[in-house]
């Protein structure tokens, strides 16, 4: 999926969660967010968001900022 979602994609934030007990596969990541966005042309995806403290607001523009173990991370726009 990385190549088929290039960075700089806008979209808006649906949801997100926090995971602060993260599965081992994930463990040395830490505390993350698993976020929920609806990309500009009608595609939905999950991915992650960054920062997440203090929480961003549901609605928010957001960008696609780089790829992390082929998982989407995104920012604010």
């Amino acid at each position: 999926m990385p190549d088929t979602i290039p960075a700089g994609t806008r979209g808006t934030l649906v949801t997100f969660t926090v995971i602060r007990k993260a599965p081992a596969a994930f463990a040395a990541d830490g505390v993350y967010a698993v976020a929920v966005v609806d990309l500009a042309g009608g595609r939905r995806v999950i991915g992650r968001v960054e920062p997440f403290e203090p929480a961003p607001p549901l609605g928010a523009p957001v960008k696609l900022a780089r790829w992390a173990r082929e998982t989407p991370v995104f920012t604010p726009a």
